[in-house]
């Protein structure tokens, strides 16, 4: 079997190119390595290939086809523990899988494992997605651990971008940046949205009647509307905005310094996402205050 096989999400010239890095990175593994950029699924891939290098029982290169492997692509593997702050207490009590809720709980266990050797020959792999900026007494334990040395223990942090996390975590990482998503590539199913925003950040109309409508917003949805506006900043940053959309010229009318706080708030929105806030008051929130940001209220 071959990465392509095991790792579909992988396949390409870019990511190969990050593959041999880590390659050659197996020989001194750093303690903790940030991955960004990309996908969700291309994130969550290399962090596991990253993982088939340090346990493969080949010295030089995971062979991606003996059962070692084959266990830590699945997840299933003893020595890879993954965690993800997006998870509520309430579904990880509920509905136990392997990928946990990132809260004290699991910090106490992790950290109790951690003082075990692992289950075989290489490193104990623990993955982290999920994190936020938020210092919380979880966050901060976690800081603690990656402040010791741990011989046989190697951690992998999974983000859309570094900025979304404590800059103490990021400063204790190596960073490599994914492929990003081609900022170019609309959703369809997305564009009376766009439309709609573009408007309200044009005039300060039409988008409220349109999001506080009964189920017409749930968290999924806000999260691509979200991406949207992320997808449609880029374009902006990179001079390449569409005279045609709505939302790229409302965006164009900020300047650079509008832009920057633009893209920190889209951020913010996102992190707020994961909490029990209403997707349609974080919507709303958001464009009233790149509305005010716009027209000069900031």
């Amino acid at each position: 079997m071959t990465t392509d096989a095991l790792f579909p999400e992988l396949a390409g010239t870019e990511l190969g190119r990050l593959r041999e890095r880590l390659q050659r990175l197996g020989e001194q593994p750093p303690q903790v390595l940030l991955l960004e950029g990309g996908s969700e699924a291309q994130r969550l891939a290399l962090a596991r290939w990253w993982a088939c290098r340090l346990k493969c029982p080949e010295a030089s290169a995971p062979c991606c086809a003996c059962p070692v492997c084959r266990q830590v692509a699945a997840g299933e593997h003893l020595d890879i523990l993954a965690y993800d702050g997006r998870i509520s207490n309430k579904d990880d009590e509920e509905n136990p899988g392997l990928v946990r809720a990132f809260n004290m709980d699991r910090v106490r266990e992790l950290k109790s494992r951690l003082r075990d050797a692992p289950h075989g020959p290489g490193y104990r792999v623990v993955m982290l997605a999920g994190l936020t900026l938020a210092r919380d007494e979880a966050a901060n334990a976690l800081l603690k651990s990656l402040e010791e040395p741990l011989p046989s223990t190697r951690f992998v942090l999974l983000c859309a971008q570094r900025e979304q996390l404590l800059p103490t975590l990021v400063s204790r990482s190596l960073c490599l940046t994914l492929p990003w998503p081609d900022s170019a590539a609309r959703d369809p199913e997305l564009q009376p949205w766009e439309e709609a925003l573009g408007e309200f950040l044009r005039s300060g109309r039409g988008l409220f009647e349109r999001s506080s409508a009964r189920n017409a917003l749930d968290a999924a949805l806000a999260g691509r509307i979200l991406l949207a506006c992320q997808k449609s900043l880029a374009r902006v940053l990179a001079g390449r905005e569409d005279v045609d959309d709505p939302l790229d010229m409302a965006l164009a009318g900020l300047d650079v310094p509008a832009r920057a706080l633009c893209g920190r708030w889209l951020a913010e929105a996102q992190e707020a996402l994961t909490f029990a806030v209403g997707p349609a008051r974080i919507l709303e929130a958001l464009a009233a205050r790149l509305f005010a940001l716009r027209h000069g209220g900031v």
